[in-house]
């Protein structure tokens, strides 16, 4: 896989890695081009075959399933021309209008929209009336997996060393990210994406005001994909009850694995 991207990479030397990442998107699965992405990146590419998927690789000593990897790492590079620059500043100001928050894409993709997913499947099919924990905990576990989330997190420090050093090659970035803890990336995580504060034995000591903002994130993800791009937003489908425990749920869920993984291995003095 690291020689295809490498191959790929150096059959297009003008153009960038961030860009890189989001035209390997076409070689993951056909399930991961769609109207959402075609609003955040700016353009779709069309499936051409599943080069990188079915594939399992071991990455910061997690299992990382590679399909999902690339496109949790293609979801955030936004950005990918002027057309998705708008739509993202759209999808900005409609969540900040609606939610009362603004948020970037990247915020309420990966591991927030892999959250949410399980509550979409619910929906459609128990619907909106119902609240059954024991089916919702089931859709998480098969939607929402570990090997998902490390997936989604391996990716996000990926992310951060393209946007930090542009010169890494798509490869490079991967094999230099091998290298980094495990616990120490799902600190950054939290830190960066949510203003956590750590102790330093590995406790969220600010862990309701983060739950808050995670419940806001999959929120923002479910008023996006749902009622925006489905076009029912006049309905306001989000704001009904059901929704509330739904979410809460799917934030228990993901929380509980990130507090679990800060402390699953030890973390490197800062």
């Amino acid at each position: 896989m690291l020689q295809f991207i490498d191959e790929y990479q150096q059959q297009r030397p003008k153009a960038t890695s961030l860009q890189i990442v989001r035209s390997l998107r076409a070689y993951t699965r056909a399930s991961y081009a769609n109207t959402f992405w075609e609003m955040v990146a700016g353009s779709n590419p069309d499936f051409v075959k599943g080069e990188l998927d079915d594939q399992s690789v071991e990455i910061m000593g997690q299992s990382i399933d590679f399909a999902h990897f690339m496109a949790a790492l293609s979801d955030q590079t936004w950005g990918g021309n002027l057309t998705s620059t708008l739509s993202d500043g759209f999808l900005w100001i409609t969540s900040k209008v609606m939610t009362g928050h603004g948020y970037d894409s990247r915020e309420y993709t990966a591991a927030i929209g892999d959250t949410a997913q399980p509550i979409e499947v619910y929906l459609d099919k128990y619907g909106l009336t119902t609240y059954q924990p024991e089916t919702l905990s089931e859709l998480l576990g098969k939607f929402a997996s570990e090997q998902d989330y490390a997936s989604d997190l391996v990716a996000f420090a990926v992310g951060r060393l393209l946007y930090e050093n542009p010169s890494l090659s798509v490869k490079a970035a991967i094999l230099e990210a091998n290298w980094l803890n495990y616990s120490g990336t799902v600190k950054r995580y939290l830190v960066d994406m949510f203003g956590a504060k750590i102790s330093a034995n590995g406790v969220i000591v600010n862990g309701e005001q983060i739950r808050t903002r995670i419940y806001e994130r999959i929120r923002a993800y479910l008023l996006i994909k749902r009622d925006v791009i489905k076009g029912s937003i006049f309905h306001r489908t989000y704001r009904q009850r059901i929704r509330p425990a739904l979410i809460n749920h799917a934030t228990d869920y993901f929380t509980k694995y990130l507090q679990q993984a800060l402390v699953q291995s030890p973390q490197p003095e800062s």
